[in-house]
This record gives structure tokens, sequence and C-alpha cells, in this order.
């Protein structure tokens, strides 16, 4: 079951909000939306085009909390080789990308990305330094971060400290984000031997959301399931397996 706890702890890279419109979020929490933003220098100033054909403002980094811009390529594609475990060329990647990305909205997710590949290395102790960095980098991808944080508290085994921030994701309003968070529930159960108590953790992701919109998540779930069920001769396994 090792195998499928290294599962979970990865796929929460899927977790980032994806923003996909232009805006800054100024020092006093307004919004301002923005066609283009570019860094203008090493301290974080930015140039933030509001209008097209007018000259972009130049917004100091103590004007603004943080800049958001549509998902680079390069952001994706560091996303996606973390889903596909291939850590080496996350941790690659990631140093490089950060000092690209941290003022434009996307630092967070790619810290977030770097210490999850630590932990699928097994380093708890550098997923730690990377979980650090992404809480003192500014940005709109907080669920990405709880998620990250719920990963490395498994990881060193302080499942009391993970119950407030599990709740904290499965109140989310996006779908796979909270069933993602049933089901990481059900890990940190199945991590200290409480196998029962992590089934009943996956059945709730098969029965609160719908096949639809938590597509992965539920068949994760019911893979889950249905595999300790099976371990620990529940003969009421064959009606897990019929679930759609």
């Amino acid at each position: 079951m090792k195998k499928t706890l290294l599962v979970v702890l990865i796929a929460f890279a899927a977790l980032s909000t994806y923003a996909q419109k232009c805006y800054i979020v100024k020092a006093d929490g307004s919004q301002q939306k923005a066609i283009d933003i570019k860094v203008k220098n090493a301290n974080g100033d930015l140039n933030v085009l509001v209008k097209q054909g007018q000259q972009p403002i130049l917004f100091s980094k103590n004007m603004y909390r943080y800049a958001v811009v549509p998902k680079p390529q390069q952001v994706e594609q560091l996303g996606n080789a973390l889903l596909a475990n291939k850590y080496d060329d996350v941790l690659a990647a990631a140093k490089q990308l950060f000092e690209a990305y941290k003022f434009l909205g996307w630092g967070d997710y790619i810290a977030c990305c770097q210490a999850q590949a630590y932990l699928g290395k097994n380093n708890l102790d550098e997923a730690n330094k990377a979980l650090a960095l992404a809480k003192r980098t500014p940005g709109p991808n907080k669920d990405d971060l709880i998620a990250t944080e719920i990963k490395c508290l498994i990881k060193a085994g302080k499942y009391d400290k993970t119950d407030e921030l599990l709740k904290n994701l499965m109140m989310s309003k996006d779908d796979t984000t909270a069933a993602i968070a049933f089901n990481m529930r059900g890990e940190a159960y199945l991590a200290q031997g409480q196998k029962k108590q992590a089934v009943l953790e996956y059945l709730k992701t098969l029965l609160l959301f719908d096949k639809k919109k938590a597509q992965a998540e539920r068949a994760y779930a019911k893979k889950q399931a249905v595999a300790i069920m099976k371990e620990l001769k529940d003969p009421r396994v064959s009606k897990i397996e019929a679930m759609e």
C-alpha cells in the first residue's frame, strides 16, 4: 500500500487554480485587470499594461501583493512532469522557473511542485525547505500550498496536524480539490494502519462527488477501497466493485 500513498502525494500537483486571467492584486487588496504584465527588474517592480495602446503602468514592489498571468507553458510542463513521477526533471527545472515567475503568480505553485518532487524522492528535509519557500511567496495558489503542507506532514508522521488543513480543502468549492482532500485523509489513516477508517474516507469520495466532476478522484478512491477491503476479506467488497 506504500505505492498508493505516493500516488496521492503527487496528485495534488493538479490542484492549481490555473488562473487564465491577467491581473494584479494591489497593496490594499483591490484587483486591477490587465492585458499583460512583465517583470521590470529583480526587485519585483512590474510593468502592467491595462489598456491596449496605452503605456504600461509601473507598479513598484510595495504597491502590490501579487500579480497573476495566464499559466505559462513551462509551468504546465513542470506540473505534468510531476504527475508523471519525473522528479529529477522537476527539480532540474524548478529553480529557474521559480526565478522567472515568482512575481507573476506562479512562484508558490512552482515551489510546491518542487516540494512534492522531493517527497517523491523521500527527501523530507528538502521538501520542507521548498514548502517554506512557497509560503514566503505571495500568490493565488492557496490550495496547492495547503495540500503540499499536508503531504509533508503525512510524510513526517505528524497526522494530528493535518486535520484542520484537510477540513479547509474539503470545504473547497472545487470538486476536484475537495475529492482529493477526502482521498488524502484516507491515505493519512492508511499510513497509520487504520484501514477501516481509510475505506470510509474513500467511500465518501465515491458517494459525495459526481463522476463527471471528479472522475479521476473517484476512480482512485474506488481502487483504494476495493484493495483494502479485499485485504481485510470484507464480504461487502463486491458492492463497491459494482459502483460506477
